[in-house]
């Protein structure tokens, strides 16, 4: 062990007394160091699986809003004059055929007319409704599905042009 000189001041005396050098950490000075770094590791695990979980919702979330956007904006562009609109399901994809789309869905999304309406004055307008339900199960292989809560939105296009269109051949 080895002895360092130190300068002690005891009123208005300097004394010269040895300390020891410590060279080493104790044993419980390193088992609290590893417990902290334990638990910042414990804490960062738990917190990327919880992200993780939350992207893959987000993302099933995103989807299912595209599809019912993409389903409103062809039924707004005139397709589909039934009061179910089997030509733009038709031209969508089909979610029981397509992996990725299946995994985000419970249900296939809808698209129902219901309707003409005259809001404000502004002429007559058809009127329809979009829904789809996003599946928020974690089961790896997608044949689970738990149901989230239902996205639906009423969906406006003028009822002129279906007046205008010629009739189907």
């Amino acid at each position: 062990m080895k002895l360092l000189p130190t300068l002690k001041s005891h009123g208005g005396l300097v004394a010269l007394t040895a300390t020891r050098c410590r060279i080493a950490y104790t044993l419980i000075e390193v088992l609290a160091a590893a417990s902290v770094v334990a638990v910042g590791m414990a804490a960062a695990v738990t917190l990327s699986s919880t992200l993780m979980i939350q992207e893959e919702l987000a993302w099933r979330v995103a989807v299912v809003r595209n599809y019912q956007e993409n389903m409103a904006r062809l039924w707004q562009l005139g397709i589909g004059t039934g009061p179910l609109a089997a030509d733009v399901k038709a031209l969508m994809p089909d979610p029981s055929s397509n992996d990725i789309l299946a995994a985000c869905f419970t249900v296939n999304p809808s698209i129902n007319s219901i309707g003409t309406t005259n809001p404000s004055d502004l002429g007559i307008m058809e009127r329809a409704i979009v829904s789809a339900t996003v599946n928020i199960s974690l089961d790896g292989d997608h044949r689970i599905k738990t149901a989230g809560s239902a996205s639906t939105f009423y969906i406006y296009r003028p009822a002129l042009p279906a007046t205008l269109r010629p009739p189907r051949p």
